[in-house]
């Protein structure tokens, strides 16, 4: 696909414009004739989900944003077998931005030419390569929650005309392909991870007076930390308790602002270079939505949390893929950051 011949085309999509673009740049591999078939299946085994957010527009439970929603999320246990909904031919199958790990296969129903589309999938969750040939109720990838995602849920889309054709709701299509309707999706606040409008606690108070880049004692380890970075850590470990924090350390021969007191790492119960539990993973993304919305008083630079960077500077951008900066690997669970969340406060008043 030629992004370019569509300049505004996803502009209102989400998850984000620019990752979505990014998606979408790899050619698609399908033949020109797609087998028919009129089989179709749910994507997941039967018993193991729950209808949580469907198709349209609705306000994103992480940037906040009014958005179009492309496609209907089915919260499931983290590693629940995702089925292919047809007989089909993969054209996608990597990361992908927000859409953390997608999968995209082209089919023929019914004469026509459609696309299904699985997404944040972890990197560890594929069972299909581009190229590959499928079938209807074949395990392609495992649920995760990698990508712009609040919890372990299968972010189901379809697309009429392929690959890169129209978002559509895919709901109906389930129900005209398979037996019997589907159950309406529940209040999303009653599903773990999927939780747009949850309560945030109350907005941090402005530090103390004084320098904010005095140093002083980090409560994590031996060493020191700057009075702001303090703060920080106070005012979100209060809002916070379940979070874990390790601030100051030397880390010689690398850029870092951990030797200079202005950052601290965060966990929420995993272990460095394990992946969080759902709920872990939920809770991180509340702190840095927290951290962001109360940015600007308690002094946060940037953040960085599964694989993208938040930045104050450039806050309009909302999240960006993150590249490692040249120091870590960026599909390494720790160099990522899909382990734990990174704070780096600014310096100066």
């Amino acid at each position: 696909m030629e992004v370019s011949a569509y300049p505004d085309r996803y502009a209102n999509y989400e998850p984000v414009a620019e990752q979505i673009l990014t998606t979408l740049t790899t050619p698609s591999t399908t033949s020109p004739s797609l087998p028919e078939t009129g089989r179709v299946v749910f994507p997941l085994p039967e018993g193991t989900w729950v209808a949580t957010s469907p198709f349209g527009m609705r306000v994103h439970p992480i940037t906040g944003e009014n958005k179009l929603h492309t496609g209907a999320d089915y919260s499931a246990p983290d590693g629940t077998p995702i089925l292919a909904a047809a007989d089909g031919i993969v054209t996608h199958a990597s990361m992908s931005g927000g859409y953390g790990g997608l999968i995209i296969i082209e089919h023929t129903i019914g004469g026509q030419k459609v696309a299904t589309a699985y997404a944040h999938l972890w990197e560890t969750g594929f069972h299909v390569n581009v190229g590959d040939t499928v079938t209807a109720g074949q395990h392609i990838g495992d649920v995760g929650s990698a990508g712009y995602s609040t919890g372990a849920h299968l972010h189901f889309e379809l697309r009429q005309g392929g690959s890169d054709g129209e978002f559509t709701d895919p709901q109906p299509w389930l129900d005209e392909y398979t037996t019997g309707n589907l159950p309406a999706p529940t209040t999303p606040v009653e599903q773990e991870g999927c939780n747009p409008a949850a309560t945030q606690p109350a907005p941090p108070q402005g530090p103390d007076a004084g320098d904010p880049d005095r140093k002083v004692d980090d409560p994590t380890t031996d060493g020191q930390i700057t009075a702001r970075m303090l703060h920080v850590y106070t005012q979100a470990l209060t809002a916070y308790p379940d979070s874990s924090w390790a601030c100051y350390s030397p880390r010689p021969g690398t850029k870092s602002e951990h030797p200079l007191g202005r950052a601290c790492d965060v966990t929420f119960g995993n272990a460095i270079g394990t992946r969080p539990t759902p709920q872990q993973l939920e809770t991180g993304w509340a702190l840095t939505n927290w951290l962001k919305d109360n940015a600007e008083t308690l002094g946060v630079e940037y953040l960085i949390w599964q694989g993208q960077i938040w930045s104050l500077a450039r806050d309009a951008e909302g999240w960006r893929p993150y590249n490692g900066g040249g120091m870590h690997d960026p599909n390494d669970v720790t160099g990522g950051h899909y382990d734990h969340v990174h704070i780096t406060v600014k310096e100066g008043s």
